[in-house]
């Protein structure tokens, strides 16, 4: 099957996976041919595209990270909680003192949170990638700008618990990390104006999204004393100039049960940090996107005095910068004939990711071509593109 994005999708088309809506509802189950009223309405809820089973695509499977309808539910409980939030927002930034007693002020957003609701959708997911030994992304995490903020709350669990398997985290932690990553963004939504897709770096409370998060979920429940730092920490620096503490980070590796020195930066916080940056240059929220290898290449730039480059280089290992499914264009090889044309990639090599083998659907003129699979394993020159549709 071929990834479609919105603009490529036709009437007469064969839905490769079945389309989830809200609660995990399936919308549109797979083998369904699409038409136009349904093309429609994937537009009108902001759904960037769509997989289709296309003639000489039946060997492309993409993975996925977890069950489609698990991340359909978590992102409708996210969703729902964060909306309830956002109503709050106007209310708290008009109260006339501290963040701690505006929220004592309204003791009815102790309730909104439903962190038990919460911890058993992190439980599902843990549950799933450990079961079964992940330890690689093997997609791209695509966004729709209407619902970033959920989709990245999401992706940045899943990136951080991945990290945490890498990492030998035992099962407690994953779960720990887990909710701290999910809701690690949750100070925003007393920030965001109804409306809005997500609340910029330039916005005047910015660096207390961090504090305000971290205060929400430890009035939500017991012993969330973890998470709530991990939030609290999750835009410190290495080099101790991040927010809203100042504090500092001994570049260690984040193993199990590491202890935790005062003044210094969260293990947790640590792991979050990383795969929240990466997930923000991926999805283009701020600036244009940039592919999984330039952001991992820019976040290693910044490691040492910005990250913490044990995690930048286990985040190296945990994505694939090339995952089954994409589309590429072929920059570099031994065939002059190929060099330029374009295809979708059917078969990927986590250590020497440009040697995959490819379904080819363009020249080197940019015309369509039959499909057609083609093997750069053996080819050691091979420089592949990720292509944004």
């Amino acid at each position: 099957m071929k990834y479609c994005v919105l603009s490529e999708l036709q009437p007469g088309m064969i839905l490769g996976r079945p389309v989830h809506g809200s609660k995990g509802r399936i919308l549109l189950a797979s083998g369904k041919e699409l038409d136009r009223g349904f093309i429609d309405r994937l537009r009108e809820l902001d759904f960037p595209g769509a997989y289709i089973d296309l003639p000489g695509f039946e060997s492309v499977d993409p993975p996925e990270i977890v069950d489609a309808v698990l991340r359909a539910e978590t992102e409708t409980l996210i969703d729902e909680c964060f909306d309830t939030l956002i109503e709050f927002g106007s209310t708290i930034q008009e109260f006339d003192g501290s963040i701690e007693d505006s929220l004592n002020a309204h003791p009815e957003l102790k309730n909104t949170l439903q962190l038990q609701k919460f911890q058993h959708k992190v439980a599902n997911v843990v549950e799933e990638l450990t079961s079964q030994y992940a330890t690689e992304l093997p997609c791209l995490l695509l966004k729709t700008q209407s619902k970033y903020q959920v989709q990245h709350a999401m992706d940045t669990m899943l990136l951080s618990v991945l990290l945490g398997i890498n990492f030998r985290f035992i099962y407690r932690e994953l779960k720990q990390l887990g909710l701290a990553a999910m809701l690690h963004d949750v100070g925003k939504t007393l920030l965001t104006e109804p409306g809005e897709k997500n609340v910029s770096p330039d916005h005047p409370y910015y660096e207390d999204h961090p504090a305000i998060g971290s205060l929400i979920v430890l009035e939500s429940g017991s012993n969330h004393y973890n998470e709530s730092a991990a939030i609290m920490q999750h835009h410190e620096r290495q080099d101790g100039k991040g927010f809203p503490e100042g504090l500092i980070g001994y570049n260690k590796a984040p193993g199990p049960g590491s202890t935790y020195q005062s003044g210094t930066i969260y293990r947790l916080a640590e792991i979050i940090s990383v795969a929240d940056a990466y997930d923000v240059l991926t999805s283009g929220i701020f600036k244009p996107a940039l592919t999984p290898e330039e952001a991992i290449q820019n976040l290693i730039n910044r490691s040492t005095f910005e990250f913490n480059h044990h995690v930048v280089s286990m985040l190296a290992k945990v994505v694939q910068i090339l995952p089954v499914g994409c589309n590429v264009k072929i920059v570099k090889c031994s065939n002059p004939a190929m060099i330029n044309c374009h295809g979708v990639v059917q078969k990927t090599n986590s250590d020497m990711p440009y040697q995959a083998d490819i379904v080819l659907t363009r020249d080197n003129r940019g015309n369509a071509l039959p499909p057609s699979l083609i093997s750069l394993a053996e080819d050691k020159t091979a420089r592949l593109e990720l292509v944004f549709n």
